[in-house]
């Protein structure tokens, strides 16, 4: 790295003020077979050379060991045009829709030109979400260069020596596969080293858990309820409540029967849920998790609805369906004149969302009294519902004129649309896309740009041709977005018809 800014200073000053800089040994003696010319020649075939012995990856210091030869690929590179669409992504143009580009070479079974894979696997060294698509794009080609050169080390596949010396994300990573297919290997291998790692190290283990989370991972999981980190203790907790027969659950449900209780109403008085706030924790409720300052100083909540919260939230949702014998609307509906009510609704929407729990959704979304989101997971409740549930629920409020560009209704949509995987349902993208357009005949302010571009780019492809008119191009932001869009078309029929 020094040497090569020795020569970018170099040509700064001008290449005739001084004697080129020196160069790495094993280049200086490759160099001295070149033909001889003037100054400026040399000058820059060294640079040239500089720069060329950087992008191919890294030398090891130990002249002795073996580099061996890529292996050919196994599939058919991408055609001239899709090859000419990846340069232009990676110089800037439409920059936001490589991840999809990528994705889709590798569905396809093709591969990116062997030629722009070091300028892949940079951009993915510092956007660790682009790494996995990079690497399924880049072929054999990319895992031999990620295994060249340490700033790439990402790329390298699993092996006994990356897990004991790899970084934290690469032995999450071998974590994460392992639990795909070998659950309990995956297991075992983060109890031998578990008490030798740091606290990020084991926070970031415990998430990988949650792949194929069975209840042969309770007795683990109940043991670091006494870990030292804080972190690591909530990540565990977040994975017990998850399990219904777990010592913790358990624990959690004979906490919670006392404190709620359904009143039948009378005949001027209509049913109601009666709630008395749960004690200070004792030594075993502090292990599990019941700090009345979980989420700081509360003046919203208040501590002992703090801890309603947390002991609702890790019970499973059919002991209240099952034990007041009611539907989850009836007891919303009956919680809502409670002076806890939204305590109560933030505690059942964590645990809907922990369990996945539809009906439970479904009603909490419909209830009037909504839960304290900010203390909940960034997960929506809607994430929660099927598909088309969502699509529709979501297209209700486009489709009545309620999304205007200068409020927040735009910013809410977003959060919601990604709970869809991939592209969004068909109907729902035509009825945000129709508002977007029609909320663009203004412009499109700044600071919803980003809210735009990441919805546009969630669009069908069968809806890219005809998403790409009727906008006012003279409006301000309007003229990229539909760039965008064409380039999206283009890029995508490339790579299918090649």
């Amino acid at each position: 790295m020094s040497a090569w800014n020795d020569y970018v200073t170099a040509a700064l000053l001008g290449s005739g003020k001084g004697p080129p800089p020196s160069l790495p040994a094993n280049l200086h003696s490759l160099l001295a077979k070149a033909g001889a010319g003037n100054d400026e020649v040399r000058f820059l075939t060294r640079a040239g050379a500089l720069a060329l012995s950087r992008r191919a990856g890294w030398k090891s210091a130990r002249s002795e060991f073996e580099i061996c030869p890529c292996e050919p690929e196994g599939t058919a590179p991408v055609g001239r045009a899709s090859a000419g669409h990846l340069r232009a992504m990676l110089a800037g143009r439409c920059a936001a829709a490589l991840p999809e580009w990528l994705g889709v070479v590798a569905r396809l079974g093709r591969h990116a030109p062997s030629e722009y894979l070091p300028a892949l696997l940079d951009r993915a060294r510092l956007n660790p979400p682009l790494r996995p698509l990079v690497m399924a794009a880049g072929g054999h080609r990319a895992q031999w260069l990620a295994a060249q050169n340490p700033a790439w080390a990402f790329g390298t596949a699993e092996s006994s020596e990356l897990w004991e010396t790899g970084t934290r994300d690469q032995r999450a990573a071998i974590l994460r596969g392992l639990r795909a297919n070998a659950p309990s290997d995956a297991r075992a291998k983060m109890q031998a080293v578990w008490q030798s790692e740091p606290a990020d190290t084991r926070a970031a283990f415990i998430a990988e858990l949650a792949t194929n989370l069975s209840h042969d991972d309770a007795p683990f999981l109940e043991g670091i309820l006494d870990d030292r980190s804080k972190e690591v203790r909530r990540g565990a907790i977040d994975l017990l409540a998850r399990l219904p027969t777990s010592p913790f659950v358990a624990r959690m449900l004979a906490r919670a029967t006392p404190l709620v209780r359904f009143a039948g109403g009378g005949f001027l008085s209509r049913p109601s849920l009666e709630v008395t706030l749960p004690a200070d924790p004792d030594a075993g409720g502090i292990r599990d998790g019941l700090d009345p300052k979980a989420f700081g100083q509360q003046k919203e909540l208040g501590e002992k609805a703090v801890l309603l919260v947390l002991i609702l939230s890790s019970v499973p949702l059919s002991n209240w369906t099952d034990t007041l014998r009611r539907e989850p609307a009836a007891l919303l509906k009956a919680a809502e004149k409670n002076e806890f009510a939204r305590a109560l609704e933030t505690g059942w929407a964590w645990a809907a969302l922990r369990q996945r729990n539809i009906a439970w959704a479904e009603a909490l979304l419909d209830s009037p009294t909504a839960p304290h989101v900010e203390f909940l997971p960034a997960e929506p409740l809607l994430a929660v519902l099927p598909e088309a549930a969502r699509a529709e629920r979501l297209a209700v409020t486009p489709r009545a004129g309620g999304l205007k560009i200068s409020d927040a209704a735009w910013q809410s949509l977003a959060a919601q649309l990604y709970s869809f995987s991939g592209h969004l349902p068909a109907a729902l993208a035509r009825e945000v896309l129709a508002a977007l357009r029609h909320e663009s005949a203004n412009g499109i302010p700044r600071h919803l740009r980003g809210i735009a571009e990441s919805f546009l780019l969630r669009l069908p492809p069968a809806l890219l041709p005809s998403a790409a008119t009727g906008w006012p191009l003279e409006q301000e932001g309007v003229a990229e977005f539909v760039e965008l869009l064409n380039f999206r078309h283009d890029a995508l029929s490339a790579l299918t018809q090649a």
